[in-house]
């Protein structure tokens, strides 16, 4: 078993469901979970907030929080997470946010860094996350990010002994 299906294993044998709410990496979360067989019963679905208009229309964030802090921040990470909880009614949500480019070509390739914002809201447990990744292309780099949030919440969930509490 690989990450994604031992957390689906472990919500369904948890009782527990999941929703997502995605900007940077464009639904591709969302789409990895669903490639597992199963993930049905306990993913609710899914919601691509890319551009603000979205975000708050969606997700129900407010436009002061989106100017105070833009979208590439950890506030609005966390209230995507809120937002996708409070629209599907689940136990977990997760939520990111940042920057994967394009950058200037007149950027040095080693300042050339996307800037993600991850939120994992597991019941009332709320874990932010902060990744800074070489530009490696979108694909790349989105690939790189959906790598990071599941093994995130595998370290959240996976416990012997059921999700500790």
């Amino acid at each position: 078993m690989n990450y994604k299906e031992i957390i689906i294993n472990e919500l369904w044998k948890s009782n527990l469901t999941l929703g997502i709410a995605e900007s940077v990496t464009g639904g591709m979360l969302a789409s990895t979970f669903v490639d597992v067989s199963g993930a049905s019963k306990v993913f609710k679905g899914g919601i691509v907030a890319y551009s603000d208009f979205s975000k708050s229309k969606l997700l129900g964030l407010s436009t002061d929080v989106l100017e105070k802090y833009t979208a590439y921040s950890a506030n609005v990470a966390r209230e995507m997470a809120k937002g996708i909880r409070n629209r599907l009614n689940t136990d977990i949500s997760i939520s990111v946010t940042g920057f994967a480019g394009p950058f200037n070509n007149y950027i040095p390739e080693s300042d050339k860094k996307c800037i993600v914002y991850f939120c994992i809201i597991i019941i009332d447990k709320v874990y932010d996350f902060e990744m800074s990744i070489a530009d490696e292309g979108r694909t790349n780099n989105r690939i790189t990010i959906v790598s990071k949030i599941i093994e995130e919440l595998f370290k959240l969930v996976y416990k012997p002994n059921g999700i500790s509490e």
